[in-house]
């Protein structure tokens, strides 16, 4: 009888001790689901950024960017007077803008919006394309610096696919369309090297 409560109390020892070296994994919150999707199509690397920018979801918004070939380039009007800010804009430069404006945007960050209209797509081969809209972005932040949370102009991504056969951006290019601050305003105020 003694040797089978010492073998009882042995197996329940090494139970615990194994069960002690396992973390249990808990189960995201609905609440903290990304809304990631795979995109294995443009449109859904659309969908992604859209929802990474208007929700400033930092992490999200770097996976919808090529990491190591991403170029920012700037409107031409404001690029001539900020050379030394937008000449070798890197993956790197876009990830410290939008932090900066991630941090300067809470708690305020509901209500944010961006559309994009009259969109073209030329194929340039099955694993790169170029994909071009008016867009509209509403964003909402505390810097009583820069007033402006509307902005508007004309982006063109150059869009390829990864080893992973997922579509990225790899090439941003922001033009100014009318009076209202663009893109690139919003990069040039947000942005501290």
């Amino acid at each position: 009888m003694r040797q089978h409560s010492f073998l009882f109390i042995v197996c329940m020892a090494a139970i615990l001790g194994l069960q002690a070296c396992f973390n249990e994994r808990i189960p995201k919150k609905p609440e903290e689901n990304t809304g990631w999707l795979s995109p294995t199509e443009p449109n859904i690397l659309i969908d992604n950024f859209k929802k990474a920018v208007t929700s400033l979801d930092i992490n999200n918004y770097k996976r919808c960017l090529a990491y190591e070939q991403f170029a920012f380039r700037a409107d031409p009007s404001i690029l001539a007077n900020n050379l030394g800010l937008f000449s070798q804009w890197t993956w790197d430069n876009e990830n410290q803008f939008f932090n900066n404006l991630r941090v300067a945007a809470l708690p305020v960050s509901s209500g944010n919006s961006l559309s994009l209209s009259n969109v073209r797509i030329i194929n340039l081969n099955q694993d790169s394309l170029e994909y071009t809209a008016d867009y509209t972005l509403n964003l909402n932040h505390r810097d009583t610096l820069f007033k402006s949370v509307g902005f508007s102009g004309l982006l063109s991504f150059q869009m390829k696919r990864n080893r992973q056969n997922e579509w990225q951006i790899v090439t941003w290019q922001d033009n100014k369309t009318n009076n209202s601050p663009c893109w690139t305003e919003l990069r040039q105020h947000f942005f501290a090297p």
